[in-house]
């Protein structure tokens, strides 16, 4: 597996564990509530396993639909050929390191804003912040690695940050 292969599991864990945080934790760090360190793991922890297991279904399900793919173009009876050999042992590799980068990206993504609000009880805005700096630099990241537009990417990453926060206060979860 490549870098390149790495940049979707990477991307997804970053933003969606920063994202989610951000939902569950909002209204929390808003009030001034401070977030103690064990909610910050169960938290952390939380979202980044639902993460890696939407992760690990969207992927596999995509690498096989590839495979059923590639198996109608070569005109074979069933893709269970290919899926018994080793394209088959190659795309649950796939999947698991990409599940695996997922879920540890996720729980760091996660713990941005959490290590800020528990380190810093009464800083919860501070925590938003940093938050969606980190957003910032992922789409800064993202728009250099795929050569596009980085304001464009960043821009995008600060509104989602924004909008997912104040939905999330509104929603008022944890």
């Amino acid at each position: 597996m490549n870098k390149l292969n790495l940049l979707f599991p990477f991307a997804l864990g970053l933003s969606d564990g920063v994202i989610t945080t951000l939902m569950l934790i909002a209204h929390s760090l808003l009030a001034g509530e401070s977030i103690v360190a064990g909610l910050a793991l169960r938290v952390a922890f939380g979202a980044s396993f639902v993460g890696a297991f939407s992760f690990f279904i969207a992927e596999y399900s995509r690498l096989r639909e590839e495979i059923s793919r590639t198996s109608r173009q070569l005109i074979l009876r069933s893709p269970s050929y290919l899926i018994k050999g080793k394209i088959g042992r190659d795309i649950m590799l796939e999947a698991g390191v990409g599940t695996s980068v997922s879920a540890v990206t996720g729980f760091t993504g996660s713990m941005i804003p959490l290590a800020f609000s528990v380190l810093l009880p009464q800083a919860g805005l501070l925590s938003i912040i940093v938050a969606v700096v980190a957003l910032a630099g992922l789409g800064a990241g993202l728009g250099r690695s795929v050569k596009g537009n980085y304001a464009f990417w960043i821009l995008t990453m600060v509104i989602v940050g924004v909008l997912v926060t104040i939905i999330g206060y509104y929603l008022n979860l944890v």
